[in-house]
């Protein structure tokens, strides 16, 4: 009977692990952060939700978001993409965005993000 030796990877198997695992380690630093900065626009509003901001005017409810914004180190959002309505039915409240990540070489990733908050939802 024939004594199979265990052997390791040899040296392209090797290389390959580690640039596949290098690429999605890139992937999750670049695109990562964009998730996590929209996590906290998520969590601002979310936060709105326990005021009564049907109430509020333009101003307050845009001072309150971006004091939350700050606290928590937003700052690609800018005043421009939050957007307040008032149908006849409350107050929407809308921050949609996208954004840019250069990614590798000429290669960009766009994300989009839309969060609505709409003061008749509990």
């Amino acid at each position: 009977m024939k004594a199979y030796l265990q052997r390791g990877m040899s040296s392209l198997s090797l290389l390959t692990v580690l640039s596949i695992g290098g690429f999605f380690l890139l992937a999750l630093f670049r695109v990562g952060p964009l998730y996590l900065d929209n996590y906290f626009v998520g969590a601002a509003m979310e936060s709105m939700r326990g005021e009564q901001f049907h109430k509020m005017d333009d101003a307050e409810i845009m001072k309150k978001l971006f004091n939350y914004f700050t606290i928590n180190n937003v700052r690609d959002i800018k005043r421009s993409t939050v957007k307040i309505e008032r149908p006849k039915d409350g107050t929407l409240i809308k921050v949609d965005y996208e954004k840019r990540v250069n990614f590798l070489g000429n290669l960009d990733v766009v994300v989009t993000f839309e969060n609505h908050l709409h003061s008749s939802q509990r």
